[in-house]
């Protein structure tokens, strides 16, 4: 018996919300990453026990949550981590903008990427170089000959999105491997973007600095509870850095630009790692049936395909055999429903979707997609 309703209508206008508030217009959400569904009651409860405390003074580090992360990794892994690999970054961005300039020179990842990942040289002052994803057998992945040819001698970092946003690709372990051997080969840090590690619906999630001893020693690791939670407005992330090394540059560089967690984001964390599993399978069984209701509704409209998504809750579409002049606003405009650009993610002319809505929402969208491609089908 379900104990969740992800069912549940929650109105999200006039309340700050950049997913319904901010989007220019009145449009049927599915762009921005987070999820319509309220967070767990146990993260919630946990947050209204310390604000009853009514005292928000400076908080102390907090040893306890190193354990909690620690334990993340042990259950979830059978990985051992120490607790001094664990640095505490804002969120996942600013932690990788200082690890690409940690890293001194060019940064270089796979199109499509996730726009703010693109977004990294202009913030963190540095060069970049795209290399395009490719398909083999209608799945994304690394294209080793392009890369192999085209690598700048100049590129230090390798950004990794895993699971991948936006095609959605849990990357298998021969495919890190084969990037392990790229980055050793080309003497490259491996900065990996984890924030989906916990929606996973095919495969498994392999994090960085378990793939191999080499990669331990060369990778920083950025993940968060924020995404899996839906509590993105709550500002923590951690990295995991194993290398001594590059764990110490990483802090001196961090040294008075990054707090530690505070008193509410502490009780939130703490709540969302040891209390909250049940609620996460069910978000999980909850997902993955809109992921294949949406493939399926996508799938069967004529001039739209849909790339098969194992993990995140963003589903990458590709209506280019509607020989639109602008996907993304054609479908704002007529249909009504607000889409990522793929042109934000280095690949114009497609669309990305957040499916982390209610049924209710996903199958309003969908129906009016269909209507605004029949209409044009149909002429």
């Amino acid at each position: 018996m379900k104990k969740y309703d992800f069912d549940a209508e929650i109105n999200r206008k006039n309340t700050h919300c950049a997913k319904w508030d901010y989007q220019g217009g009145d449009y049927i959400p599915l762009w921005i990453a987070d999820m319509d569904f309220k967070a767990p009651q146990k993260i919630i409860d946990a947050i209204k026990d310390r604000v009853d405390h009514g005292i928000f003074g400076y908080t102390s580090h907090d040893w306890e949550l190193k354990d909690v992360v620690v334990d993340y990794y042990k259950k979830n892994y059978d990985y051992e981590i120490d607790k001094d690999w664990i640095v505490w970054v804002p969120s996942l961005m600013p932690g990788s903008n200082l690890a690409c300039r940690l890293a001194g020179g060019k940064i270089l990842y796979n199109t499509p990427m996730y726009s703010h990942i693109r977004k990294l040289p202009e913030e963190a002052n540095c060069e970049y170089q795209e290399i395009p994803l490719t398909k083999v057998d209608g799945v994304y992945t690394f294209d080793w000959d392009e890369m192999e040819r085209q690598i700048d001698n100049d590129v230090k970092a390798f950004v990794l999105c895993n699971p991948h946003n936006p095609v959605g690709r849990v990357f298998t372990k021969e495919e890190l491997d084969r990037l392990s051997q790229f980055i050793i080969e080309h003497d490259l840090l491996l900065i990996s973007d984890e924030i989906h590690s916990q929606l996973i619906f095919e495969g498994n999630h392999i994090p960085a600095f378990t793939i191999n001893e080499e990669m331990k020693n060369r990778s920083i690791t950025f993940t968060s509870a924020g995404k899996t939670y839906n509590i993105a407005a709550i500002p923590f992330a951690f990295s995991i850095i194993p290398n001594d090394e590059i764990r110490e540059k990483y802090r001196k560089l961090a040294n008075g630009l990054f707090a530690t967690p505070n008193a509410l984001t502490i009780k939130a964390i703490k709540a969302a790692y040891t209390e909250c599993d049940d609620w996460r399978e069910e978000l999980l069984d909850y997902l993955k049936d809109n992921r294949d209701y949406l493939e399926d509704r996508i799938s069967n409209i004529d001039g739209l395909s849909i790339n098969h998504n194992q993990g995140t809750y963003l589903a990458w579409i590709d209506p280019t055999e509607l020989n639109l002049e602008n996907p993304w606003e054609f479908f704002r405009e007529r249909a009504g429903v607000n889409f990522s650009n793929g042109k934000d993610f280095g690949k114009d002319g497609y669309l990305r979707a957040n499916f982390a809505c209610t049924r209710r929402t996903l199958t309003e969208a969908l129906d009016r997609v269909e209507r605004a491609v029949n209409e044009i089908n149909n002429k």
